[in-house]
């Protein structure tokens, strides 16, 4: 009875502890200063553009810059003729697992044992570095530490390491370490630091490792590396798989996420596509979307089962054109959709929303900031410390929609001019002040690029066009 009244002290203070801390998590008011109820719809965007269906890049120059990126150079030349590179971020995410460039995760024969242990050393050091605070607040002990550092099954990785290839049959999280328990920075922090992004249904990866209970794989997607949930992964050959994904017969989802049913009368619900995601297609009728989705048999091995999208859905039967309607509307569909930090909770971070809108098109980019401001050659590099006059005058020759704006810790779409001010839509976790009161948007949001926090134009280094 002591350690239960414990327990339910500890439960209370928490639970108040987070309203007080949570109670402000988005207070901002959808219409924010300096933009107007008019300017959160896609259609006030695009009628202000010249043609905005002109279709900017065709299935093969898409195919072209997803070639590329898979061997980007880490530097460039910035405006003034001088290096910059974006290296040291990219040594800065291995930890967490984010690789710069786009993988193919079957096309892998072998992985040496060394540089897995040498991944898994980045990882590892989350636990044994910083102290990591769990959900209570409170410190993981040198036990759960220990037994985390078990989990990882170390000693079992063999010289060479030999893949078995999977597809992912749900939206999965891929972790850093293996467990879902988050791992915070201070006890106040609301920020995962196991967490690196979120990983598409229909994916393939590359399975290097398991734990040592079997209940997590270890594995190289397109755009990560680490630990994912072994139920969520359908394990088959490299031809069955890669033969399932080499089609243009495929339902892209357009929305935050579109239900999937067992049957063409919609009684069934079996799955979610999230927005970005797609699967193979076999007919398209005026009563719904017949797919063939990827499953996990009991035996934990591929196959595929019949399934049905609704015929109201929001979906492209193919990846979209890639126009800048296209674009500026994707992006609204998730418009005041809330934070997710590395793409946790279901949700998506600033750059977790640009690279699933992108994914709609076909474009493969890696998943942090910077890896998509440098995914095409038309990437214009400035020191932070550049005049905001001269950004501005970089940011007239823009086109809305087909513009990414940022720098390595924010990343925002770029939607026009209006009266002289500039405006961009993303996912914020920022905040903001007037009369000294302090403004949440942790949401998908519309601003000018004056505001406070990472759409503000101050802190770019990077004007990017997703064009050929």
């Amino acid at each position: 009875m002591k350690h239960l009244l414990l327990f339910v002290i500890i439960a209370m203070s928490f639970a108040v502890s987070v309203s007080a801390q949570d109670k402000d998590w988005d207070n901002a008011p959808k219409v924010v200063p300096n933009t107007t109820q008019e300017m959160q719809s896609a259609s006030f965007w695009i009628e202000r553009l010249d043609d905005p269906d002109k279709v900017i890049m065709t299935p093969v120059q898409v195919e072209k810059i997803n070639k590329r990126n898979r061997s980007l150079p880490p530097t460039i030349k910035d405006i003034n003729g001088d290096d910059y590179s974006i290296a040291r971020i990219i040594k800065s995410k291995l930890g967490i697992g984010l690789q710069f460039n786009v993988e193919q995760p079957l096309t892998m024969k072998s992985f040496p044992g060394d540089s897995l242990r040498a991944l898994m050393g980045y990882h590892k050091k989350l636990l044994t570095g910083r102290t990591k605070y769990d959900l209570r607040q409170m410190k993981y002990d040198e036990d759960e530490i220990n037994r985390l550092l078990g989990m990882m099954n170390e000693s079992a990785i063999p010289s060479t390491v030999t893949p078995k290839y999977g597809i992912l049959v749900k939206h999965t999280l891929n972790r850093a370490v293996p467990t879902m328990k988050p791992g915070f920075g201070s006890p106040r922090s609301w920020l995962d630091g196991f967490q690196s992004t979120a990983i598409d249904l229909g994916s393939p990866v590359a399975v290097l490792h398991a734990s040592t209970d079997g209940d997590w794989l270890y594995v190289r997607s397109e755009i990560s590396f680490g630990w994912v949930l072994a139920e969520n992964v359908a394990i088959g050959s490299a031809k069955k798989i890669g033969k399932y994904l080499d089609t243009d017969k495929v339902l892209v989802s357009l929305d935050y996420n579109v239900p999937v049913y067992g049957d063409k009368k919609f009684e069934t619900f079996t799955n979610y596509m999230m927005i970005g995601s797609y699967v193979k297609l076999k007919k398209a009728t005026s009563s719904g979307y017949n797919v063939l989705m990827p499953i996990r048999k009991a035996n934990g091995s591929f196959g595929t089962a019949s399934a049905w999208v609704k015929p109201d859905a929001k979906v492209s039967n193919g990846f979209q054109p890639l126009t800048q309607a296209n674009a500026i509307s994707t992006m609204f569909n998730l418009l005041y959709r809330p934070y997710g930090w590395a793409d946790s909770n279901t949700e998506f971070d600033c750059c977790g929303t640009i690279r699933v809108v992108l994914r709609t098109f076909g474009i493969k980019t890696g998943r942090w900031t910077s890896f998509e401001l440098h995914a095409t050659d038309n990437v214009i590099a400035f020191p932070r410390k550049t005049p905001k006059e001269k950004k501005y005058a970089i940011l007239k020759s823009c086109e809305p929609g087909i513009c990414i704006v940022g720098g390595a810790g924010h990343i925002n779409m770029y939607l026009g001019e209006v009266d002289g001010s500039h405006y961009v839509i993303h996912q914020g976790g920022y905040s903001y002040k007037v009369d000294d009161m302090t403004y949440h948007f942790r949401r998908v949001n519309v601003n000018d690029t004056e505001l406070s926090g990472g759409s503000n134009i101050g802190g770019w280094t990077e004007i990017t066009h997703i064009k050929p």
